[in-house]
């Protein structure tokens, strides 16, 4: 088995390194925070000092952290992965960044001559612990060919979308797909309660039928029940200024999501202590 490094322990970070370790490979670990790694090392990781090492002692690293700042701090600041790396090493990005800092990023490894992944994934900490994720990854066949397999340990469903770069445009355009799922059933949600529906019903009975989305499971019933989410909407609305930023450079019409945008940016400036996603139904109430 191929020695493996990962960076970023959160709630889709932890699960997958576990999956990863869990597979069999000899993983190597490191975190801004080491107190998250405790359970890493229980399942029998090693420690790092820091990034750099990671990269000297492996044949490819696996980030996923919440941005591209963090992203670029891991692998081009002091002690960064760029200074361990060397010919042939691999980066592997399961972060949701922007296309063009995923692109530059890149640009700079393979001066070195390392090669760069993105792979976002899709499926939140649940699909990571039961490993069926989806991941779009953008790389070259060679680099791509490599990942496969290792990312089959908590990956179910791994589509390459082209060079790097592409994989995050995928990302970009499934968040905004989700972002404009929860944002409707907000509104619903609101329409049924005004016309005297139970939401809890409403959402029980479209299980089964065209409307029924693992979004509805989760988040619909959640905002029917006036329940909270801890999902970061700062994340989500990053994910959807994504796709207003490119639709920008390339002309692409995006109306809707520059429309669920607003109601994500006012949800947030209406409950700006409220964490999840699901704040979006306040808009709604009466």
């Amino acid at each position: 088995m191929a020695s493996l490094g990962w960076i970023g322990f959160g709630e889709i970070g932890l699960p997958m390194a576990l999956r990863l370790i869990g597979a069999g490979h000899e993983v190597v670990v490191w975190n801004r925070s080491a107190a998250r790694l405790q359970p890493a090392l229980d399942a029998g990781a090693t420690a790092a000092a820091s990034p750099a090492d990671v990269a000297v002692r492996c044949e490819a690293t696996f980030v996923c952290v919440t941005d591209g700042d963090a992203v670029e701090e891991i692998v081009f600041g002091e002690r960064g992965i760029a200074e361990g790396a060397s010919a042939g090493t691999l980066v592997v990005d399961h972060s949701t960044i922007h296309p063009d800092e995923t692109r530059g990023f890149a640009e700079q490894l393979t001066e070195i001559g390392a090669g760069w992944v993105d792979a976002p994934v899709s499926g939140g900490p649940g699909g990571a612990r039961a490993g069926t994720l989806a991941s779009f990854l953008g790389g070259s066949d060679g680099d791509v060919a490599r990942v496969m397999p290792w990312i089959a340990a908590y990956v179910a469903k791994a589509t390459h979308l082209g060079p790097v770069g592409s994989g995050q445009i995928a990302k970009s355009c499934n968040q905004a797909v989700v972002a404009s799922t929860i944002a409707i059933w907000a509104e619903i949600i609101g329409y049924a309660r005004a016309c005297g529906i139970d939401p809890e019903t409403l959402v029980d009975a479209v299980e089964g039928g065209w409307a029924d989305s693992p979004l509805r499971r989760d988040f619909a019933t959640a905002m029917a029940r006036g329940a909270e989410r801890t999902d970061r909407r700062t994340l989500i609305l990053k994910d959807l200024e994504i796709v207003s930023d490119m639709a920008g450079s390339v002309r692409a019409p995006v109306p809707l999501t520059g429309l669920v945008t607003s109601l994500f940016r006012m949800a947030l400036a209406r409950d700006p202590e409220i964490a999840g996603m699901t704040a979006i139904a306040g808009l709604y109430e009466r």
